[in-house]
């Protein structure tokens, strides 16, 4: 059966079982159709016999059988049986008695004649029975039968014979068929077994074309087709290829991003439009109190709301409410944490909403350092006093208030008698532990009413209300009197102590805030001049006969410097803090004395008189010749930083003065680092922003020097584009043992990095300084622990690399 089955299923079969079932059908009917014609043809001529034996069998029987002579009518049955191929003949007289027969016993009965000649009659004979006649009178009947075993032999051997044809002919057209089938199916098959390669893989599957009928069509389709899906073929996969290739950067993509939104500090929440939570990191949890391992993925945001109500989280934090945009909001926790929440709409590429990007930030830290920045910035580091910046606006808006009141204000001025010995003999943090025991001593005597402040170095303030010259004189006695009690002991040697405080009155001795300072200023150096240890009213004469002979006398002593070459340049070198290479030098100016040639003064005796005479721009332009001409002398210095005083800023030939002596000794511009300090920038800003201008257009470097010292430097950065921040000694030197000063130095970095600043520290005395501020980031560090400044002839080598001990000074 599965033979037969795998035999119709061949093509060739089954055109081969149709046709030879189409030739049987009508072969068949052919056959069937020559046995009816034979049949019909044998019953016509045996009709025919008998219509042909009727007239001649009456013709030889009528004469015997009228004259009754028997013995000729049997011979006449035997001969005509005989000649006729009859089978019986029985002659009947007129009354129906048998008178002769010839093959029939007359004593039987005779059959009943046939009505119609068929070759399957049952007797074999097809019985006739006629008339006798002769000249129109009946003599008798004679009955006979035809026999038709012959008939019916022939019609079967005919049949026999068309049957063995058509035989024959099914199997030659059988064969003819076999061999017609394969030659016509030949070239299906190869189309089959071609088409089977390719389903298995083999593209390159081609057919030879060797006809041009249907066959031919179809060959030349098939290789077309063939070539077709071998480029589809090779086109998907490329196209797989591409996919795989996409699909692992996918894949590694979303690793690198998981990995990047697991080690995130920030939590992350991605929900949908109905508020289901997709996606949150880690640190969401951690800044919520839940469990990093709760499974709240594909729950509504409300669980996740749930889970950290205990530390303060509304239920409808996360919602995303009716607001479509950004939403910003503060979380404050139970704990004091302070979160900072950040909404975001997702949106596909088509802008419709496709959820919300929740970030939460920990700004907690932020919020503290905040806080300490405005303290650091109206307190003074060290002692915690209110500082210059603070008191400035206290002085000016309890100024204000006077006038329009029309009361007076007292400004109380005061420093410690000889503290530069006690700095330059122990050290500064000895001069730092009596300032802040002055600070906290005198701090207990001041009212709530009055404003005690630190004004830098050993100089403090304090304004109050002038409510008589009793309770003047009875505050200014507690004061000196307090620190003059002050217990102080260094190495096992005990100090005394001793103030000079001066006083000024607004309106009497000025009327704004300036010229009250500089008039407390002066009330204090007449106390000074009357012996110390005491206090002094402002004494209008006085005041002006001393400043007016100081001022004669050293504007005299500073010209004949500029004349006789007594200002001396020393140098003192700025190095990177993680590698301690050399940067750069910064040129520091001395002063020679004339009384004593060994012995250089310090710019903070003679500058500030400089800049009052105005002299101070004759030595700018001396300070940056002598540089520029350093700089071209020797050529392995990398760069030289000078100082220009704020006076300078207006100074509309300066920045021509540079160029030129630039391009007289042929130096590069950016060798050249010119440095303004913070306070005198902000208080001519509109200058100093001229100045830089005009310093950047030269290709020179600028450095914003004292930076913190007024504390105005984040305010003002944005109008002093500098290039390089130095950060004020006063937040340096006590680094190792005041971390208020690590934390603003840190925030000074931060800043400067976010501007793309370079940070230089100054003031560094000791490894541990240095290492801190390694730790924060700054840049370069410059100070007595990598060498105390040289003087030019001392300056023929790069110093050597930071040291790990102190240099003493």
């Amino acid at each position: 059966m599965s033979g037969l089955k795998r035999l119709l299923g061949s093509l060739s079969a089954r055109i081969i079982l149709a046709c030879v079932l189409v030739e049987v059908v009508v072969l068949g009917l052919l056959v069937a159709g020559g046995a009816r014609l034979m049949d019909s043809t044998l019953r016509a001529q045996a009709a025919l016999r008998v219509e042909q034996s009727k007239p001649l069998l009456n013709a030889a029987l009528a004469a015997p059988l009228a004259q009754e002579d028997i013995v000729t009518l049997q011979e006449i049955l035997r001969e005509s049986r005989s000649a006729q191929a009859i089978a019986y003949l029985v002659l009947l007289d007129d009354e129906g008695k048998p008178i002769a027969s010839e093959g029939w016993d007359m004593h039987q009965r005779l059959p009943t004649a046939d009505t119609e000649l068929r070759l399957d009659l049952a007797d074999g004979h097809f019985d006739v029975d006629m008339p006798i006649e002769l000249a129109g009178q009946t003599y008798g009947r004679l009955h006979f039968g035809i026999a038709l075993q012959e008939l019916h032999a022939t019609a079967q051997r005919l049949m026999a014979q068309n049957v063995a044809i058509s035989v024959a002919a099914i199997l030659a057209s059988l064969g003819l068929l076999v061999a017609v089938g394969r030659w016509l199916t030949r070239p299906l098959k190869e189309l089959t077994g071609a088409a089977q390669r390719i389903a298995e893989g083999g593209l390159d599957v081609r057919l030879r074309v060797a006809s041009r009928d249907e066959v031919g069509t179809l060959t030349r389709a098939f290789n077309t087709m063939a070539g077709a899906i071998a480029e589809r073929v090779q086109a998907l996969q490329e196209a797989h290829a591409l996919q795989q290739c996409y699909l692992e950067q996918s894949r590694a993509e979303h690793a690198r991003l998981a990995a990047l939104l697991s080690a995130m500090s920030i939590g992350i929440l991605f929900v949908d439009e109905q508020d289901r939570i997709v996606y949150h990191n880690p640190a969401l949890c951690r800044l919520l109190g839940i469990d990093v391992d709760a499974e709240v993925d594909g729950h509504a945001v409300q669980v996740l709301a749930a889970l950290a109500a205990a530390r303060g989280v509304a239920r409808d934090c996360f919602a995303s409410g009716q607001g479509q945009g950004r939403q910003s909001a503060e979380l404050q926790l139970t704990d004091g944490t302070v979160l900072t929440r950040i909404a975001h709409p997702v949106r596909d590429e088509e802008g419709h909403t496709m959820g919300r990007l929740w970030i939460l930030s920990d700004v907690t830290a932020e919020r503290r350092t905040a806080q300490q920045l405005v303290y650091l910035a109206e307190r003074d580091p060290l002692t915690g006093l209110y500082n210059r910046r603070s008191f400035q606006h206290e002085l000016q808006r309890r100024l204000a208030n006077a006038q329009r009141q029309g009361t007076q204000v007292a400004l109380l001025l005061f420093d410690l008698d000889e503290f530069k010995l006690i700095n330059d003999r122990y050290g500064h943090q000895a001069g730092d532990k009596v300032l802040v025991q002055v600070a906290t001593e005198v701090s207990a005597l001041v009212r709530r009413s009055e404003f005690f402040v630190r004004l830098g170095g050993d100089e403090f303030a304090l304004i109050c209300e002038a409510e008589g010259p009793e309770m003047l004189q009875a505050l200014s006695d507690r004061i000196v009197q307090a620190i003059a009690r002050l217990p102080v002991a260094f190495r096992g040697q005990s100090l005394r102590l001793t103030s000079s405080l001066g006083i000024a009155l607004f309106p009497e001795h000025g009327d704004n805030p300036d010229e009250l300072v500089a008039r407390a200023d002066a009330a204090m150096y007449q106390a000074k001049e009357a012996g110390k240890n005491g206090w002094q009213l402002y004494d209008r004469d006085r005041d002006g006969t001393d400043e007016k002979l100081a001022r004669i006398g050293w504007n005299e002593r500073l010209r004949r410097a500029l004349d006789q070459q007594l200002l001396v340049p020393v140098f003192q070198g700025v190095f990177d803090t993680q590698s301690g290479q050399l940067q750069h030098y910064e040129l520091l100016l001395r002063l020679r004395d004339e009384a004593d040639p060994e012995r250089l003064i310090n710019p903070g005796q003679f500058i500030p008189h400089a800049e009052r005479s105005g002299l101070i721009r004759e030595i700018d332009r001396w300070v940056i010749s002598n540089a520029i001409a350093t700089l071209a002398q020797r050529a392995a210095v990398p760069a030289i930083a000078i100082n220009i005083s704020g006076r300078s800023f207006d100074d509309p030939g300066l920045p021509r003065h540079i160029e030129n002596e630039l391009r007289r000794h042929r130096v590069e511009p950016q060798r050249l680092l010119v440095e303004l300090t913070e306070t005198a920038a902000v208080g001519d800003l509109k200058d100093a922003q001229n100045l830089i201008a005009q310093l950047h257009g030269l290709g020179c470097r600028v450095c914003l020097d004292d930076f913190g010292s007024g504390f105005a430097s984040f305010a003002y950065m944005k109008h002093l584009p500098a290039d390089v921040l130095k950060i004020d000694g006063l937040f340096v030197r006590n680094l190792a043992r005041d971390r208020n000063d690590l934390v603003f130095v840190r925030a000074i970095v931060d800043v400067a990095k976010g501007l793309n600043k370079t940070t230089i520290a100054e003031m560094v005395e000791d490894p541990e300084t240095l290492a801190l501020l390694k730790s924060v980031g700054v840049d370069h560090v410059q100070g007595y622990h990598f060498g105390r400044p040289q003087q030019l002839g001392e300056f023929n080598a790069p110093p050597p690399p930071p040291r790990p001990a102190l240099t003493q000074a």
